[in-house]
């Protein structure tokens, strides 16, 4: 039959009392120790890795002495260096725009030849100073189509060009303004076909017709006759 009145700690080996009342303080505090040393550790590895990474690599240079460059090889044997092919530029298609000229400023010995007498040419007739002139046969000159490049070295030039007639119905309206037309000039001077680029309504049949009636110095091309498009403005105005 148990002693009540005997205690736990009677049984207990000395200083075992001690030791349990201490035991949780020093746990918890063990704990934190080890937690504290843990990242203590892991921040300088950290720190360690970020410096590493960041510092300068050294780069090894080789130092070569002047004496010990080979001379570089004699330019007699070298292969020359390949051709290259330069292209001519081509020069892009312009159009020429006639300017008006006063009868007094075209060339008196300049006469141009009227439709008929033309059709009445023979190729290869001699002219009075010996020289022989060459005159190409009706129906064999060659147009150029709208917008063809032709080349020239003179621009035709206008020797009459009568004025346009302005349309009544334009007049009324108050439509004044200026109206491009393209011209072919052929090789006799005359317009053989037009083409209205900047339209007025009303104004272009008017001035159609009278560029169809003006006669030009014709272009040249190695001091040739050549049939060209130019461009003719014709102004209608009010005022």
């Amino acid at each position: 039959m148990s002693n009540p009145s005997i205690s736990l700690y009677e049984f207990m080996p000395y200083g075992a009392p001690e030791l349990r009342e201490v035991a949780r303080k020093y746990m918890v505090r063990a704990v934190l120790v080890g937690c504290a040393v843990w990242i203590v550790a892991f921040l300088l590895s950290l720190g360690t890795s970020f410096f590493l990474s960041h510092r300068p690599k050294e780069t090894s240079v080789i130092v070569v002495p002047y004496r010990e460059l080979a001379a570089p090889p004699p330019l007699s044997d070298q292969a020359p260096p390949p051709q290259v092919a330069i292209t001519t530029p081509v020069a892009p298609p312009t159009v020429g725009v006639a300017v008006p000229v006063p009868d007094a400023e075209a060339p008196p010995e300049q006469t141009i030849a009227s439709q008929e007498e033309i059709s009445s040419a023979t190729p290869g007739v001699e002219s009075s100073n010996g020289d022989n002139i060459v005159v190409a046969p009706p129906g064999e000159e060659e147009l150029p189509k709208f917008g063809d490049y032709v080349y020239v070295e003179e621009l035709p030039a206008v020797i009459t060009n009568p004025p346009p007639v302005y349309p009544e119905m334009a007049r009324d309206a108050g439509v004044d303004g200026t109206v491009i037309v393209q011209a072919l000039v052929g090789k006799d001077g005359k317009v053989k076909d037009t083409k209205v680029v900047k339209s007025i309504q009303l104004l272009d049949k008017s001035a159609v017709d009278a560029v169809q009636g003006w006669v030009f110095k014709p272009a040249l091309s190695n001091n040739k006759p050549v049939a060209v498009w130019v461009a003719v403005p014709v102004r209608f105005s009010l005022h």
